[in-house]
């Protein structure tokens, strides 16, 4: 997934955009055996938060998440938002929440306590969905020691804003989570990729990924 990307010149069933400016929006890639396809949306749903039937090898629904600032529902809570619409499709699983979500427990006084960060991750957790970095890693929220993000493209101001959540059972000895360092971006972007491996029964890997808006290589 890519966000803050322009509208690819086509569409079909391995590239998927969502936007309103043609310049800015969410991009959905994917490689063959994967397919993509765009699911019904709710309009109740803040922007940007889009979701999509990912079928393969491995199939699944995914959330898309690029959530902003300006709306209704500002970051963390639209994404909490989104969840308790999508949750009938999230429950019939299995299902990957990602994206950029503009949020983190550090922040959880900035919010209601039902629409912070920590809510967040409980109605996931209760839906089977952890998230790939920190069980991966043994960190938790508030506490990573990745950043995906650096506040005005200044090392010293560290964040990690991005996620990828999984059904847990996913989750092996044989799943990789790697975080671009600050240096392999820092010409680029604000962001950092976070790049999610998961074993397969198949011969193909699977990979889950959350990138930024200059990194345009497919997800395969």
């Amino acid at each position: 997934m890519l966000q803050e990307c322009p509208r690819p010149p086509a569409e079909s069933d391995h590239c998927l955009w969502f936007g309103d400016n043609p310049r800015q929006g969410i991009a959905i890639i994917a490689k063959p055996p994967y397919s993509l396809k765009k699911l019904p949306t709710r309009r109740a749903v803040p922007k940007f938060i889009v979701p999509v039937a990912v079928t393969g090898p491995r199939s699944f629904s995914m959330l898309a998440v690029w959530s902003k600032t300006r709306q209704k529902h500002n970051y963390v809570e639209a994404v909490v938002k989104a969840v308790r619409v999508y949750r009938e499709l999230l429950a019939a699983g299995p299902a990957v929440v990602l994206g950029d979500f503009n949020s983190n427990t550090i922040w959880d006084e900035s919010h209601l306590a039902d629409r912070n960060h920590s809510a967040l991750v409980r109605m996931l957790e209760s839906l089977n969905l952890v998230s790939a970095y920190h069980a991966h890693f043994n960190e938790k929220h508030g506490a990573e020691t990745r950043p995906t993000y650096y506040f005005q493209w200044k090392e010293r101001q560290p964040f990690h804003l991005d996620y990828c959540f999984v059904p847990a059972d996913w989750l092996d000895t044989r799943t990789r989570v790697e975080v671009a360092g600050y240096e392999d971006w820092r010409l680029h972007s604000d962001h950092r990729p976070l790049i999610v491996e998961l074993p397969e029964e198949s011969p193909h890997s699977q990979r889950v990924a959350v990138r930024d808006k200059r990194d345009v290589r497919a997800i395969g």
